[in-house]
């Protein structure tokens, strides 16, 4: 079972997007300040969607601690995850990706799983 801390968590406004259906996904800020799903590993990550805002309406930003968060193809425990392009969790060893978490499952999770990742936002060197 997925579980989450309440412990870090930042409000921002959601951009000219509607996040309402995106709850659980990677998010980074865009230029204007404003919050949109990640779409690329090398994507400047802000932390995962908590709740399910409208365009202008504030979102909840996991930023440290653990959180659930939407799987987008198979991660086996203990995987560094990052983004894909649709701000869904994938696994990564890739150099120059930035690393939002690793999964702390036990057990490999595919596709449209909902899983837990302990935060660590950071850039992968290999």
């Amino acid at each position: 079972m997925s579980q989450s801390m309440r412990d870090f968590e930042i409000s921002r406004p959601c951009g000219a997007t509607t996040l309402i259906a995106k709850q659980y996904y990677i998010v980074k800020q865009h230029t204007d300040g404003t919050l949109i799903l990640a779409a690329a590993a090398t994507d400047k990550i802000v932390g995962v969607l908590q709740n399910k805002p409208a365009v202008g309406s504030a979102g909840l930003v996991r930023i440290g601690g653990t959180t659930k968060v939407i799987a987008g193809g198979a991660i086996n425990p203990g995987a560094w995850v990052t983004s894909d392009g649709s701000g869904k969790a994938v696994a990564t060893t890739t150099d120059k990706d930035v690393v939002f978490g690793k999964y702390l499952g036990t057990a490999a999770a595919a596709s449209g799983d909902i899983i837990e990742v302990q935060i660590h936002i950071f850039t992968l060197s290999a």
